[in-house]
């Protein structure tokens, strides 16, 4: 009995003297943490630390706990201690070590998701997050009870090979509705479109008006709703231009050969005069680029800095009738796309 009380108060005081050990060590790193913390305009490191000490100082006083077990065990070795007991303990604490892990795990993750999508901008992605939360949780509890199976040395050959010809089956018979979700996925996370963006797809075009788990929804110019597969949308080239910060617009535009020279010189500076009185427009530049067959030929270029569309058409509408009204004043004349034939007849004179 002597050896037993010995034994017993040895493991006790190693629990007590270990835990304390925890407890200051778990107190001083979470003070020093939290002031380091606090230097920041986030909140996301604070709540990881208060995950990570919530996880740490449970860890440590299992430890503690663990090592007095053991303190116990071998000082009743020469008593016949039996097995059976020891192997359920050490089940236990790993047990409740991969709980503790495992629950860190999944709420570290999840945070770090919802606020860098909230950092980026992607609030429409939080709602699929939150779809997806208890996916995500589900496969993470099932790698911890792997790994703590595998630790109690049970055989996991043949539950391999069980959740692989599981999921081969599954695959086959769930390879639509599985293409669906990943094109959903990919289209929510890589976002080469958002709805309300204005996209130009194939012939069509217009403003997303829905994205859904297997096909998006386009309002075409004309009003009708294009439902077009996610499948298709990704696999080929979209243009969008829903976050276009600044719209380059380039124009030709031609005047006849019979234009005097004084006034083909002055039109980059009639075009730019048009351009510049009607903002937020921004002239860039206007050159007499060249003699097609019917016409002497200007480019000019502007700026619009906005992807709306409403608004580039608007300005160029108003740009457009600036110039018709200047070349009006100034007598200056449109070239047609045609070809006039000049004929030379030679009179003969009587001798």
């Amino acid at each position: 009995m002597t050896i037993i009380g010995v034994t017993f108060l040895t493991a006790t005081t190693q629990f007590l003297a270990g835990s304390a050990v925890v407890w200051l060590a778990t107190s001083l790193a979470r003070r020093i943490l939290s002031r380091i913390t606090r230097r920041t305009a986030s909140s996301t490191d604070d709540t990881l630390l208060r995950l990570v000490i919530g996880t740490v100082a449970p860890l440590g006083y299992l430890a503690m706990f663990f090592w007095g077990w053991q303190t116990v065990v071998r000082g009743w070795e020469g008593l016949s201690f039996e097995q059976g007991p020891q192997r359920f303990v050490s089940a236990a604490v790993f047990l409740v070590a991969i709980l503790l892990v495992v629950r860190l795990v999944n709420r570290a993750l999840l945070l770090l998701l919802n606020r860098t999508m909230q950092r980026l901008g992607r609030h429409e992605q939080l709602t699929t997050l939150d779809g997806l939360a208890p996916m995500i949780r589900t496969i993470i509890w099932i790698i911890g009870a792997l790994v703590f199976l595998q630790n109690q040395g049970v055989e996991l050959g043949a539950v391999y090979a069980s959740l692989a010809g599981a999921g081969i089956g599954l695959g086959l018979a769930l390879r639509g509705p599985f293409t669906n979700f990943i094109n959903y996925i990919t289209i929510l996370l890589d976002e080469p479109f958002r709805i309300g963006d204005f996209i130009v797809f194939g012939d069509v075009l217009g403003p997303v008006e829905r994205v859904g788990l297997r096909s998006s929804i386009i309002r075409s110019l004309s009003g009708e709703r294009i439902v077009i597969s996610n499948e298709e949308l990704l696999v080929q080239t979209i243009r969008n231009f829903g976050d276009l910060p600044r719209r380059r617009v380039a124009h030709t535009i031609g005047v006849v050969y019979q234009t005097p020279v004084e006034k083909v010189a002055a039109i980059p500076d009639l075009v730019a005069g048009v351009v510049n009185a009607h903002p937020p427009a921004e002239f860039d530049r206007c050159h007499f680029t060249g003699f097609a067959d019917s016409a002497l030929e200007f480019e000019f270029v502007f700026f619009v800095p906005d992807g709306d569309m409403v608004l580039f058409l608007d300005l160029q509408q108003k740009i457009n009738l600036g110039i018709l009204r200047r070349f009006e004043e100034q007598a200056i004349t449109f070239a047609y796309p045609t070809q006039t034939l000049y004929l030379e007849r030679a009179m003969a004179q009587a001798a």
